[in-house]
């Protein structure tokens, strides 16, 4: 049988997997009523993003937005539409995007409890690296 050396940080990377693994569940099956549903969706050119926000005022909803992701905070309405979600309670989602994108162009819209912002991908900008001549060794 042959033993195998044990390294202590081992546990340290399986620690930090597990919490990966919980992580994605917990944002997957959104455990936390006080987290509004998010659904991150594909387009040709960038990525729509939509938060069921049902009853929120919209003047009262901040969006910050970066290259890497989008941020949503308020306060569900005082008289709950949802049994799930517990009224006067404020609420705050990130979702990162899986390619970085170009806030300046990105716009927001938000009809029947539903808030949509398109965020259009940033062009990469290609260019051409050149070796220098060196002499062969």
């Amino acid at each position: 049988m042959a033993l195998l050396r044990w390294d202590p940080t081992d546990m340290d990377r399986w620690r930090d997997d597990m919490l990966r693994m919980w992580g994605r569940m917990r944002e997957d099956w959104n455990f936390d009523n006080t987290r509004p549903r998010t659904h991150l969706h594909e387009i040709d050119n960038g990525y729509l993003v939509e938060f069921e926000l049902p009853g929120v005022d919209p003047s009262q909803v901040e969006i910050d937005i970066d290259d890497q992701s989008v941020s949503v905070r308020g306060e569900f309405p005082a008289h709950p539409i949802e049994s799930d979600q517990r009224a006067g309670e404020t609420f705050h989602a990130v979702v990162s995007f899986p390619s970085e994108i170009n806030p300046d162009t990105a716009q927001a819209d938000y009809r029947h409890g539903l808030l949509a912002i398109t965020a259009y991908k940033a062009r990469g900008r290609r260019r051409r690296l050149e070796l220098p001549a060196t002499q062969p060794s």
